[in-house]
């Protein structure tokens, strides 16, 4: 059908085939996927800290087609929060995860979830969120109030005893946190030269990703769409990036 990039999407993806003998793991079906012909990108989310196999930063590695960006969500930085939440690690753990994804993919793009406010979390606690986030400086962090959800431990057995204007105000911490990170990460790329895939005109503008899973948009009147081309990177925000065709140049 032409597709030039597919994304594996899975709840804990890098579960996969763990509970079917018979399935490669998640690191053997990227490789098979890899020898697909005019296949150029292949994704994957979103992975859990306690499934992030060396066999699979190797595939990320080693293959040309996986791109270098992990999801891996965190959710918080305080140990005692991990463990209301059921997570099975600490915030030690994950930060050794992170060093150990960046040593074994250079250049790697990593984003995280958090959730502000999560039932028992005290201005203490959530200040190690902050500070592990400030330590990580991670490429993404999608932000969330803690909300009851009907069925989940958190619902049937804790109080959510977090003010909705504290919930709000952490999260504003973290937003204006991840802003000023994403910033200073997006600002080495100007001037570089880039591989872009494009996906779609938005507002006259062709809008693509880097690699790395950075938007960029592009002014051409060309028709872009499923298109790897090079991009310099002319301006860069904290949302996303600016760019132009790169003459004569290939992908």
């Amino acid at each position: 059908q032409g597709v030039k990039e597919i994304t594996l999407l899975g709840q804990i993806v890098d579960r996969y085939g763990k509970d079917e003998p018979e399935f490669p793991t998640l690191a053997g079906l990227m490789r098979r996927l890899h020898d697909i012909e005019g296949l150029e990108r292949i994704r994957f989310l979103t992975s859990h800290p306690n499934y992030m196999t060396d066999e699979l930063l190797d595939a990320v590695a080693e293959l040309p087609k996986v791109m270098p960006h992990i999801e891996v969500p965190n959710q918080a930085g305080d140990d005692e929060v991990l463990a209301r939440m059921r997570r099975g690690y600490t915030a030690e753990q994950y930060q050794r995860l992170v060093e150990r994804i960046r040593a074994r993919i250079p250049g790697v793009s990593i984003a995280t979830d958090i959730i502000v406010g999560f039932p028992g979390e005290t201005e203490e606690q959530f200040q190690h969120t902050y500070d592990l986030l400030e330590t990580l400086k991670l490429d993404v962090a999608h932000l969330a109030r803690y909300s009851p959800r009907a069925g989940t431990v958190s619902a049937r057995r804790m109080l959510d005893d977090v003010p909705a204007d504290e919930k709000k105000r952490r999260f504003r911490l973290l937003e204006d946190q991840q802003e000023r990170i994403v910033s200073e990460i997006h600002a080495r790329y100007l001037g570089q030269r880039v591989p872009v895939l494009f996906e779609e005109l938005v507002k006259g503008r062709w809008k693509g990703r880097t690699h790395t899973n950075k938007l960029v948009f592009v002014e051409s009147t060309r028709d872009l769409r499923g298109a790897l081309l090079p991009v310099s990177i002319t301006w860069t925000g904290p949302w996303s990036m600016q760019g132009k065709l790169a003459e004569n140049g290939h992908a």
